[in-house]
């Protein structure tokens, strides 16, 4: 069961966030599949780290964006002894596109259920829309370790 609660929270976490002000590629869609997990038990506590190679999609990609890229993401989990539900989590992930620009999106887990998504770097294109944040959700959980996911601008 913590397995499946922990491929749901990580399958809408690995997406992007552009700069305020700025046009953006805007909301799109994104596939994960966990290829490792670890698990570090403490005596009050479970800590998971699990990792994803993605593919992104955006709706509408402004000119000179790519379509669709790959990334690889890492998503670290708390869970309270005995408990199914996360108290908290966070996740980075990496990407470099097909024209070689980088970027590294971080974020959180909410309590409603979504992951606030943030881009915290970027080169080439992306480095004018480091700052800005998306809203990424689950919506197909294929199976333990593979979903889909989308998400939209934070308004």
């Amino acid at each position: 069961m913590r397995l499946l609660l922990i491929t749901i929270l990580a399958g809408f976490i690995p997406t992007m966030a552009f700069a305020g002000g700025h046009t953006t590629p805007g909301a799109g869609y994104g596939t994960a599949i966990t290829v490792g997990s670890k698990k570090m038990e403490g005596t009050s506590g479970v800590l998971v780290h699990q990792t994803t190679n993605d593919v992104w999609i955006w709706e509408n990609p402004l000119k000179g964006f790519p379509k669709a890229t790959s990334a690889t993401c890492d998503q670290f989990f708390a869970f309270a002894s005995g408990q199914q539900q996360p108290i908290g989590g966070s996740f980075t992930c990496q990407s470099v596109d097909g024209n070689g620009d980088v970027l590294i999106s971080t974020g959180a887990f909410q309590s409603d259920g979504t992951a606030l998504i943030t881009q915290i770097a970027g080169t080439g294109k992306w480095a004018q829309h480091v700052g800005t944040q998306f809203i990424g959700k689950t919506d197909i959980q294929a199976d333990m370790s593979t979903s889909v996911y989308s998400w939209t601008p934070k308004k």
